[in-house]
């Protein structure tokens, strides 16, 4: 027995290091830590008809209302969205309508209101409402708190008898084709800021003008006809629309937001700010900037072996907006104080030459202090001393002219006339997507904007009736979201309010909805980890299975801890008293990225499978963490152990891997502690069947198939001949039950012991393998051939290989190698010639010939004439015989 196990084979398999084809851990998609199809059932008020405006009423020392505009109708309804009355406000001219006899009878039948403006006076308790009807006229509606809650008491029409004519009209106020507005008011008088989308049938007669700033008379009977405006010169009023989005005041100033087509005969649209001071009323310091909202691209890709750059996006239609005063974090980031206004703006790239929106969003932020400086920059631009010409711009407003650039300040009198004139800023203000294209495929269509704690936070409204909560961050790879839900209403929604710094409201369609600024709820994170890494002020923790805020959970409630997850394992079984390497993939493994020996040190892991320990291995679970991805599109946690030696009482059969992590509390609100279970481990016995060739020549290079159950058990295999190794030919397969390797050389022929190693334990062939003395080749015969003919290999000891193939080359053409029948003596082969392409009937070609044995090193080269496969004619003769003379090499045949 010893002389055969000097003699024995020993065959090896190492276990591959990690690498494209060694087993990974599956990525975990980042989406599937949230399930943004949760439904949220939050307050509402169906209004019954398609919201126009809304309003919020604010008192310090009483309490708040809402006000829903509808066509014909206002809607008043307490914060709790419970509904409280209505005021009707048409048509026109039906006896429903009380409010509106108290301006001037219309002149025809019956007419719709559509309340265009819903305002509510920055001072006092009134609320503004204007419509469609009558040429856009206003009403004043006086609030007042009864049994403690607001109701309307007065109307007034903001209509005089005098002073307003078809050319002239004051009290005209709102466009059927749309209008902004805001009130800024004085110690003496309240001030309405409008812009109002007009076209040639519009402005023919009672325009309310393009941009107008009208005085609310004391006498509260209309508007001072003293009022001064801008508005679309005749020749551009059909092919020159401005389309007032959105405005606001901030300190002494007034902004419109406007899309607008770039300028008079161009259909191509962008978006601009317009600025009104609040120091004066005829319109001289009116400025006009351009606001560039883009997506620039910094990755390259390569496609078809050619450098390819992606897409960059201008952003050039404006959807929604807002002003707020961001968070810390974005004011560092943005390089501004917390304390600076910043207008936040929704956009939208439009289809070529239009401003009908793609679904393709951007969010941009534009610090006010910033856009006042650009415009004070510009006008200097306009009236310095400078050299180049610069167009004033406006020429849809005024005649076109050159700014002078000749105004000397330094002079004992200055003049400063130019500074006196509306004014296009020739400079364009540029930012970046905060969002780094991530809403492509989405049309935003509202926006606000608030800071909680350090923390911005974007609330839009989409084109398909859904919130996104989104922390805002400078130009992140990953978006930051918070919430994303239905409303569950189709259409777009539509502008949002806030109350009391704490609500917002969002319409869509005809319903009006009550949202918390901190989110619906905690339901839509799914892993306990995202739970409790939201942003704080969400309020969520962790309930048994699933993520609530404190008063929606019955039992245990934690926000400081979560147990592991484990969501796979390899290998899926294992010898029984092997040493085998367990790699386990999940989440939640620790509460770090970084895996800091600190904050996870190797005493906070436990690993148990079944019955037995499995020791965890720090340095190779780091080495195997994949490497992160960007856009933070997936992750996994991994950490590899070793199983612990079975006892002799070891049993076979399934098995649980038990995971338990505890780590320390530290000064982190949130860290690692509890266990986590998976089945489908089983613990096995490997057994060797059959060992295929069973023989080989004493050169090696025989591949050898170990044949049996469980062989692919483990996570490293190896078997050895003498002290020599079998190189595997790739890692086994789960479920294959066999191992590959090529057979070493050996000093000697005969028997050799096969013996399997996996994990350290030992399993050996029942067979042993037998090398047999090397073969040679020393002749082919015939020396041409055709496809399929049979060729003689002739040589010695050509029985010792299992396999034979022989192969044709010949002008640079090869073909596939074919094999040759089994060896019937050891003294020669035969084979049927592999096909050649030849590309016409009388060609041959002469190549060589391969003779490639199975374990042999080397091969055998023959020259040989290929010819193309013959066609056989049946004789016709009677007889089936022809005679060929001697000399000849051709018979007719007729």
């Amino acid at each position: 027995m010893g002389l055969l196990c000097r003699a024995c084979l020993l065959l090896v398999l190492a276990l591959a290091p990690l690498g494209a084809s060694a087993w990974q851990c599956p990525r975990i998609p980042y989406s599937s830590t949230r399930n943004f199809s949760v439904p949220y059932a939050l307050p509402s008020l169906d209004a019954s008809s398609p919201v126009q405006n809304v309003a919020v009423f604010t008192d310090s020392a009483g309490p708040a209302a809402i006000f829903v505009a509808v066509r014909n109708r206002i809607l008043l309804a307490s914060p709790e969205l419970r509904l409280l009355s209505v005021l009707v406000t048409g048509p026109v001219g039906s006896a429903e309508c009380e409010i509106c006899r108290l301006c001037p009878a219309a002149a025809d039948g019956p007419e719709d209101t559509d309340n265009v403006l819903l305002l509510l006076d920055p001072l006092e308790p009134w609320l503004y409402s204007c419509g469609t009807a009558r040429h856009g006229l206003c009403y004043q509606h006086q609030l007042e708190v009864l049994d403690g809650e607001v109701a309307i008491t007065t109307t007034r029409c903001l209509y005089s008898a005098t002073g307003n004519r078809p050319e002239s009209c004051p009290d005209c106020v709102a466009s059927p084709l749309g209008t902004s507005a805001t009130v800024v008011a004085t110690s003496y008088a309240s001030f309405f800021y409008l812009g109002s989308t007009v076209n040639s049938s519009v402005a023919a007669r009672y325009s309310p003008q393009s941009v107008s700033v009208r005085r609310l008379k004391g006498t509260l009977d209309g508007f001072s006809d003293d009022f001064q405006w801008l508005t679309v010169l005749p020749q551009y009023r059909d092919n020159y629309t401005i389309h007032y989005v959105h405005s606001f005041a901030d300190r002494d100033h007034v902004y419109f937001l406007t899309v607008q087509p770039e300028r008079p005969g161009l259909a191509a649209y962008h978006t601009r700010l317009a600025r009104l001071s609040t120091h004066e009323r005829d319109l001289r310091h009116y400025r006009e900037l351009v606001l560039d909202c883009r997506f620039e691209s910094k990755r390259r890709r390569r496609r078809g072996g050619e450098e390819d750059t992606e897409r960059n996006v201008a952003y050039n239609v404006l959807q929604a907006a807002h002003t707020a005063r961001p968070g810390a974090r974005l004011a560092r980031d943005l390089g501004i104080n917390d304390t600076d206004m910043v207008l936040f703006g929704a956009f939208a790239e439009s289809l070529p030459e239009s401003r009908v929106p793609r679904e393709d969003s951007a969010v941009c932020a534009f610090p006010l202090r910033l856009l006042n400086q650009a415009m004070e920059e510009g006008m200097e631009k306009c009236c310095g001393t400078g050299h180049q010409s610069l167009l004033r711009g406006l020429s849809f407003f005024q005649p076109a002219e050159y700014c002078p650039h000749n105004v000397n300040l330094s002079a004992p009198v200055a003049n400063t006339s130019c500074w006196d004139q509306p004014t296009l800023i020739p400079a364009a203000s540029h930012k970046v997507d905060l969002f780094n294209r991530h809403l492509a495929g989405v049309l935003l269509t509202s926006i606000f904007v608030t800071a909680l704690g350090d923390v911005t936070v974007a609330h839009l409204g989409t084109a398909e009736g859904r919130i996104f909560q989104i922390v805002l961050q400078r130009s992140s790879s990953y978006l930051l979201t918070l919430a994303n839900f239905s409303l569950g209403e189709p259409g777009p929604v539509r502008g949002a309010m806030e109350l009391q710094s704490h609500s917002l409201f969002f319409t869509a369609g005809t319903k009006v909805w009550r949202l918390n600024v901190t989110g619906p709820g905690c339901r839509h994170f799914s892993t306990c980890q995202r739970c409790l890494r939201a942003e704080r002020f969400m309020g969520c923790g962790w309930c048994r299975d699933g993520c609530t805020r404190r008063h929606e959970c019955a039992g245990l409630w934690v926000q400081d801890s979560c147990p592991p997850v484990l969501t796979d394992f390899h290998p899926r079984s294992a010898p029984l008293q092997g040493r085998t390497r367990v790699t386990l993939c999940g989440m939640t493994f620790r509460s770090h990225l970084d895996p800091d020996p600190r904050r996870s040190p190797p005493g906070a892991y436990r690993v148990a499978v079944g019955q037995r320990g499995c020791t965890v291995l720090p340095e190779e679970s780091r080495n195997h963490r994949p490497l992160p991805t960007s856009r933070r599109k997936d992750f996994v946690d991994v950490l590899v152990c070793k199983l612990e030696p079975g006892g002799p009482t070891a049993a076979g059969g399934p098995a649980d891997v038990v995971l338990t992590v505890e780590e320390p509390a530290g000064p982190s609100s949130f860290h690692v502690h509890g266990s986590t279970t998976l089945s489908g481990f089983v613990f096995v016995e490997p057994h060797i069947s059959a060992l295929h060739p069973p023989f080989g020549p004493r050169g090696g290079g025989t591949h050898v198939s170990l044949r049996g159950t469980h062989l692919s058990a483990g996570s490293s295999w190896r078997v050895m001949v003498n002290g020599s190794e079998c190189p595997l030919a790739g890692q086994p397969r789960q479920g294959d039950g066999a191992i590959r390797c090529t057979a070493p050389a050996a000093s000697g022929l005969g028997a050799a012991w096969v013996t399997l190693w996996i994990d350290g334990e030992e399993f050996p062939a029942p067979l042993p393998f037998q090398y047999r003395p090397d073969p040679f080749v020393s002749a082919i015969v015939p020396s041409c051939s055709y496809e399929g003919s049979m060729l003689t290999i002739i040589g010695t000891h050509l029985d010792s290989v299992y396999r034979a193939k022989i192969r044709f080359e010949a002008s640079g053409v090869r073909t596939k190698a074919t094999e040759c029948e089994g060896s019937q003596a050891p003294g020669w082969l035969l084979c049927h010639s592999p096909a050649f392409p030849f590309e016409s009937k009388v060609e041959t070609a002469s190549g060589n010939l391969s003779v490639l044995l199975d374990g042999a090193a080397g091969r055998w080269l023959f020259r040989l004439r290929y010819y193309p496969q013959p066609e056989v004619f049946t004789l016709e003769k009677e007889g089936g015989r022809l005679r060929l003379k001697p000399g000849d090499d051709e018979i007719k045949v007729h």
